[in-house]
């Protein structure tokens, strides 16, 4: 760039010496090149809009005007003589891609007559970088750039591959368009232009990102969630077996009924026109709780393993109990219940409150010396009544000793009007990355400042505390917080 900018200023003083000279013949464009010194024998024929360029001839002096394409282009007096124009091919010079008429050449007006040049004008291939489809599946949303000049566009589809309409958005960024029927096979989108044509690879994969409920119970409806969510024709649960009541709400979210008779742990799929895609996580995992990594089923209360709790504060709801108070579930629960009142920034609860469930000691990986990253707590959870106000501490720790890990949980804070309404059992995800070191238990205000731990061996002990907690500045009424837990576990991924 030091070069170049050198070069320029250095023939900018030249020109200003030898600008009025017009010269005696008529003018002539003998090539065009690059500013740069160093290549200023190698001459093109064409260029991209915007380029700067030198125009080398003879009698080029008494410059009036120069033309690309007949759109006219700034100058600079300074950088015009006899012999040479350094000049920016205007950015929106017309190209064969917009007009295949256009004349191709260059052409510089003097105050002593009109030379011309064949030069062409022409724009890169067209560069795909992302799909995208509306709600019916179809139509795609092809995003990238330079979408000028568009002649077709064809998908590998079994017949007909062209699509059956388009349209190009003003900024040449966007197309839209009507995918033609027929069966997809693994191949790759083409946008044919003017001058090329652009790739991306088709169909794009489907994928589900979430599940609502990764324990959900047999006749309880759950909503999916993910990408491309095409012709989607089956939800398989473990067991091979089918989902009903299927409603695809958009190509990004789905509802169905979990059928009844699962008796094993293994990835919910949906099948569709774009292919497969199976969830991230198991389903039903509570079947056969897998250890390490799944801390309590709650199926019993005063158990050392991980099928029950240690208990204190935190309330205890059999099979029975939890189908009467919270339905939907699977097996027994345990309980958070604040039933008096929290005054402001009064931090954790447990005297005269259910509000603290201590779950058993168990491992958690196999490998404690490798990275947390990538690794969640998970657990379901049933909001009883509208929740509001009040929060849940998650602490690492046991008898007395909560502090060294914790993480907060309050979804109604991002909830629409800062309201959690009751909508069954949900799936709650906590990142590991979300505990931060330096809380005790009875401290009365929720630090943030503590870092993550870095590896599983960074945590003193395995042992999980769920407690209510208010670190607002006002009063939580009582009952605010009713909430059971169920399949708390640690997953790698979300």
């Amino acid at each position: 760039m030091k070069r170049i900018a050198f070069f320029i200023v250095v023939t900018a003083a030249i020109f200003s010496c030898k600008k009025n000279d017009s010269g005696t013949g008529a003018p002539v464009i003998s090539g065009v090149r690059t500013v740069d010194p160093a290549t200023k024998d190698s001459l093109f024929t064409r260029a991209v809009p915007g380029t700067l360029i030198v125009i080398q001839g003879n009698n080029l002096g008494g410059l009036q005007a120069v033309f690309f394409n007949d759109t006219s282009a700034y100058f600079n007096p300074s950088y015009a003589t006899n012999d040479n124009i350094i000049i920016r091919v205007p950015a929106t010079a017309q190209t064969a891609a917009a007009n295949p008429n256009v004349p191709s050449t260059i052409k510089v007006v003097t105050d002593h007559g009109t030379a011309t040049y064949t030069f062409t004008l022409y724009l890169p291939p067209p560069a795909i970088t992302s799909l995208s489809f509306d709600n019916s599946g179809k139509i795609v949303f092809i995003n990238g750039s330079n979408f000028q000049g568009i002649k077709k566009i064809t998908f590998p589809v079994s017949g007909n591959d062209t699509a059956l309409s388009y349209t190009v958005n003003k900024t040449f960024t966007q197309i839209i368009a009507e995918i033609p029927p027929g069966t997809p096979f693994n191949d790759s989108l083409r946008v044919f232009a003017t001058f090329g044509k652009g790739a991306y690879s088709y169909p794009p994969p489907m994928t589900i990102t979430s599940v609502s409920n990764e324990n959900g119970a047999g006749g309880t409806t759950i909503t999916v969630n993910g990408t491309n969510f095409v012709g989607i024709s089956q939800v398989i649960f473990p067991g091979n077996l089918q989902g009903t009541n299927l409603q695809v709400i958009s190509v990004n979210q789905l509802k169905v009924t979990v059928p009844l008779g699962i008796t094993v742990s293994d990835s919910l799929r949906i099948k569709g026109v774009l292919g497969t895609a199976a969830s991230p996580q198991l389903f039903d995992s509570y079947i056969t709780y897998p250890s390490p990594g799944y801390l309590s089923t709650f199926e019993q209360q005063w158990a050392s393993d991980n099928t029950s709790f240690v208990g204190w504060t935190g309330g205890y709801a059999d099979q029975a109990t939890t189908t009467t108070n919270y339905p939907g579930g699977t097996g027994a629960s345990a309980i958070l219940l604040q039933g008096s009142p929290m005054s402001a920034n009064a931090g954790p609860t447990s005297q005269g409150n259910p509000g603290l469930l201590q779950l058993n000691k168990v491992p958690w990986v196999a490998n404690t010396n490798q990275s947390i990253s990538g690794y969640s707590l998970k657990f379901e959870f049933f909001v009883k009544t509208t929740w509001s106000a009040g929060e849940i501490w998650i602490a690492v720790g046991g008898w007395y000793g909560w502090s060294s890990y914790t993480a907060r949980f309050a979804p109604w804070e991002t909830a629409p009007g800062g309201k959690y309404l009751p909508s069954g059992w949900v799936t709650a995800t906590v990142p590991l990355t979300n505990f931060v070191k330096g809380n005790e238990f009875w401290q009365t205000s929720y630090k943030t400042s503590g870092a993550p731990a870095s590896k599983f061996s960074d945590y003193p002990t395995t042992e999980i505390a769920f407690l209510i907690a208010n670190d607002q500045a006002s009063a939580v009424p009582a009952n605010s917080v009713n909430i059971a837990i169920d399949n708390v576990r640690i997953v790698k991924g979300q």
